[in-house]
């Protein structure tokens, strides 16, 4: 909930920003112009400038609350210079209109030419991102499909010890290690947890095969051990 605040401020900080730059421009170019000059170029520059003002809003409101463990940093940096390149494209566009009228068609054809290119490298990169969430979402399939892998290998455990005559307080742990391992948040972590998970499972097989109660609760605790990292990893990456 902490993180979901400082992204909400993190928002508002951006759509600040945004609106003094368009407030800074608007009045720039106002006191730029005579009465007599503000015709219909002088609003539609004022239209474009609220538009982009909305739109670099958005843009930039969706990077700040998007988080994919940094592996989208190079997408969203890329986004975050072109938002800011039109919206100076735009504010420029204003300025020179006010100090030279260049004609109603004039300036609906540069701004709409500015929109144009702005759009299609945004499109490309849209594209991108998408490729992105692809490959997160496959990431999360494999990584749910491995902790139910290790889950079930651990009931299987349980079951054992179970017929074996463990005491059915420490069956009843490793049973609830299982389900802790069937509804972690299946993000993979780091290749060197997921691996010191799967070999402390690994370990909890060693310990069952053996017979010996203690050596069966050590190892639970080392797995539950190597679980925890591994979902704090998962949770603090997000």
């Amino acid at each position: 909930m902490g993180k979901f605040f400082s992204k909400l401020r993190q928002v508002f900080n951006i759509f600040l920003l945004m609106a003094l730059i368009g407030l800074a421009a608007a009045v720039f170019t106002y006191y730029l112009t005579t009465p007599g000059q503000r015709g219909l170029t002088f609003w539609i520059s004022a239209g474009f400038i609220v538009f982009a003002l909305v739109l670099e809003t958005l843009m930039f409101s969706g990077i700040a609350m998007r988080s994919n463990k940094g592996r989208n940093i190079p997408v969203s940096f890329s986004k975050a210079i072109l938002g800011g390149l039109y919206f100076v494209f735009v504010i420029v566009i204003a300025v020179w209109n006010a100090r030279s009228d260049w004609g109603t068609t004039r300036l609906i054809l540069t701004h709409v030419g500015g929109l144009v290119v702005f759009l299609v490298p945004m499109m490309l990169i849209n594209m991108a991102e998408l490729k992105l969430t692809d490959a997160t979402a496959r990431q999360q399939s494999e990584g749910r499909a491995n902790l139910a892998g290790l889950a079930s290998r651990v009931g299987y455990i349980a079951g054992d010890l179970k017929n074996a005559g463990m005491p059915q307080p420490d069956v009843m742990r490793v049973v609830n290690f299982a389900d802790a391992l069937k509804f972690s948040d299946p993000s993979p972590a780091s290749g060197r947890l997921e691996r010191a998970l799967e070999d402390a499972v690994k370990g909890l097989e060693d310990a069952a095969s053996s017979g010996d109660a203690q050596a069966v609760m050590k190892a639970c605790a080392l797995a539950e051990r190597s679980l925890n990292e591994r979902n704090e990893y998962v949770k603090s990456s997000k």
